[in-house]
């Protein structure tokens, strides 16, 4: 009887840690989805921005002396390419979700 009392209790114990592990296996799960949503977000919003910013910058560049144009193009190349880092080139896809690192790739 004792025998049975205590496989009782480890498949008791056991049974918790598995659905502690099951909730924790969720929990992370849902992070993820937040993320990708939240990715998906950001992406919206920079494409937003860069249409509201890029006729004012075309305009501030038209009003530059010419020598200083090429610096200010530079500018502008190193600021998209570091937006496309960031968040994907999500202005050349505006449909297309963020991409999506869940399966091992780059995030």
């Amino acid at each position: 009887m004792d025998d049975a009392a205590t496989r009782l209790g480890g498949t008791g114990l056991r049974d918790s840690l598995y659905t502690a592990v099951g909730f924790a296996v969720l929990g992370v799960q849902q992070a993820q989805v937040r993320r990708r949503q939240f990715q998906r977000e950001l992406a919206r919003l920079a494409v937003d921005v860069d249409g509201k910013v890029e006729p004012v910058l075309d305009d501030l560049v038209a009003r530059l002396p010419e020598d200083l144009r090429p610096l200010a193009d530079q500018a502008r190349a190193v600021a998209v390419s570091a937006r496309r880092a960031l968040l994907g080139d999500a202005r050349d896809r505006p449909g297309r979700p963020v991409q999506d690192d869940s399966r091992g790739g780059a995030p």
